[in-house]
Order: C-alpha cells, then structure tokens, then sequence
C-alpha cells in the first residue's frame, strides 16, 4: 500500500490497561456495540488475537481492537496482550491497518465504510486517498460514490442509527443529510418510528419542507404538530395507519383546498349509495377531468342489477354535481 507498502514493526508486549486512553477512538471503525459473548469468550479461552495500539506521548492509542480492550476492562483485568506500534509510525499507515483489521475480517457496514474512507482521507498524504489503497480495502474506489458515503459518519447519530437499522436508506440518508442537523434527527426519529418505504418517506419530507418554506417556519415545527404526535402516541394504530394518518395531515396542511374537496366529494359519493359492487374514483389528485368507475359482479343476474343502478345514477343530481363540481371543490356538498 502507500505507507511503505504495509510493512510495519509491531512489537508484542504486555501493557497494562491503565496505559491505554479509553477516549482516544481516532481510529475506531466499527460500529457494533458491547457483546456479551466476547467477555465470556475471553474470561473462558482468554485473549486470542491481541488488540493493535501505537506509542503516543500520553500513553496508547487503539488502532483496531476496540472491543476486545473494553470487554477487559469489563473484566477487571489489569494487564493484556497486545501488538504494539512505534511512535513514530505515520498515523496514515496505523489508519491503514484499522481499516484492514477490521474490511478484510468481515464486510463493513455503511456507517463503518464511511468512517473507513474519512478517517484515510484525513491522513492520506495530500488529503487524497489513493485509489489502489481503497482497492486493496474493499472501498469503493469510484470518486463519486465514496464523496456521497463519506458524509454518512458525520451525520447526527439518530440519522446513522436508522441507516444500520436500515429503516433509512442510503438514499433517504443522503437527503437527509443536506438538511440541518436537527432536522434531519427528528425526521430520522420519524421514520424509525413508522419503517416506512423510501417513497412515502420521500412524500413525508417533501411535504414537510413545502409547509415549512410556505408558512416561513422550521421543518422541526412542522414535525412537532401536536397533531402528528397525537397520531404517534395511538397505541391502537399500527405503522401502516400511523402513516397514511400522518401524510393525510400532512397534505391537509399543504393544500388544505384539495382536502377539502376530497372531503366534498366523499360526502357526495356516499350519497349516491353505490354498493358493494359500484366503485367511483376521482381524478389522480383532483387534477385530471377523468372520473373512474369500477364494477364487480359474479353473474348475470348481478350484471343486469348494476346496469339497472348505473341507470338511475345517470340520472341522479348527485352524479351531476360530482362530474361538474371538480373546479368549484364540490362546493355546496353536504357535510361530510
């Protein structure tokens, strides 16, 4: 690789645990938390691999075992194993060797590769990490890619906690994360709350974001309508109901004309008493002049009653009033 083609001294040593700096995670790469069966692993079989740390002016720094030397101190043990760095071992090469100990053992997450790329752009020389390097790593090596995940780890942890739930996606991520910090957090909080698709998302902070430029107010105002929390505080709604209730308030907030019309044009369908078989739908949005009716039946006998139906609804003002009343909203519909 580029620092001295990977080659490093690395002296085995036992160190004491008071030695290393538990808040020195500069090269920390994994995001995976405290496992218990790694403490009884180590309190059973003992320490396998020794972690890798490098000489520092203040003692030890971690380059890849993080984990390991926290489950000792869990442990209350007071000296380890452990490979040891010189001093002078150029921080990009201990970054090197973070990334590697932990890509080339198992597959990195998003999170993690962002950090991966970060962490060797920041100690890269000239800043830029060579492509061969990345290569070597399993990184995506293709510039415009890593420039879209290397954000990824500076975002507010809500948001990076979603992305490994994976009820963000990375594309939904990168949205997120032009967005102020506090913004993104509460609609990271949402979404993890409700595990819903890419594309209601994508509506959801649309919506949001329109209702906040027309009414000159943050995204977070919007989000804290006491009416959306009320909808997220009803135990008895599922995700599913929890978020058509919530794009319905939504879309009520941003065209509040539209939904009043929706509202007329129900309380006039309902009048017409279709049935279980007749089915009318409105224009997509009411934007279109195009109404649809559906018709289900088993037989002929159920054919010839709905042609009977269809019919009186011909001529039946209400029909009148729906196909003639888009432009006005349906005004003068009954109360819904």
């Amino acid at each position: 690789m580029a620092s001295d083609d990977g080659r490093l001294e690395e002296r085995p040593r036992v160190v004491r645990l008071r030695q290393i700096d538990p808040a020195n995670d500069s090269f920390r790469i994994t995001t995976r938390h405290r496992d218990e069966r790694l403490e009884l692993s180590l309190e059973r079989i003992g320490l396998l691999t020794p972690p890798l740390v490098v000489s520092a002016a203040d003692g030890l720094a971690i380059v890849s075992g993080f984990r390991r030397v926290e489950a000792c101190r869990r442990l209350g043990w007071e000296t380890i194993p452990a490979r040891v760095l010189s001093e002078h071992t150029p921080a990009y090469a201990c970054a090197l060797r973070a990334v590697a100990e932990n890509a080339l053992a198992r597959p990195l997450n998003l999170i993690e590769t962002s950090r991966a790329l970060t962490l060797l752009e920041q100690h890269a020389p000239g800043g830029r990490l060579p492509p061969g390097d990345a290569a070597a790593l399993g990184l995506p090596a293709h510039a415009g890619l890593a420039a879209k995940l290397k954000p990824l780890c500076r975002m507010p942890p809500e948001v990076q906690e979603a992305v490994l739930e994976e009820t963000v996606s990375f594309a939904m991520a990168g949205e997120l994360g032009g967005m102020p910090a506090a913004a993104a957090a509460a609609f990271a909080r949402l979404f993890r709350r409700l595990k819903t698709s890419l594309n209601k998302q994508r509506e959801i902070v649309t919506l949001v974001v329109e209702i906040a430029a027309r009414e000159g107010i943050d995204p977070c105002a919007v989000l804290g309508d006491p009416a959306l929390a009320g909808i997220q505080g009803g135990e008895e709604l599922d995700r599913n109901e929890q978020t058509r209730r919530i794009r319905r308030r939504l879309r009520q907030r941003r065209f509040p004309a539209l939904l009043a019309a929706e509202e007329a044009f129900q309380a006039l369908r309902r009048r017409l008493k279709l049935g279980d078989n007749l089915q009318l739908s409105p224009p997509r949005d009411f934007e279109g002049a195009r109404f649809t009716l559906s018709l289900s039946f088993e037989n002929l006998e159920e054919l010839r009653s709905l042609r009977d139906k269809l019919d009186e609804l011909a001529g039946h003002p209400d029909l009148h009033r729906l196909l003639t009343g888009k432009g006005t909203g349906f005004a003068g519909a009954p109360e819904p």
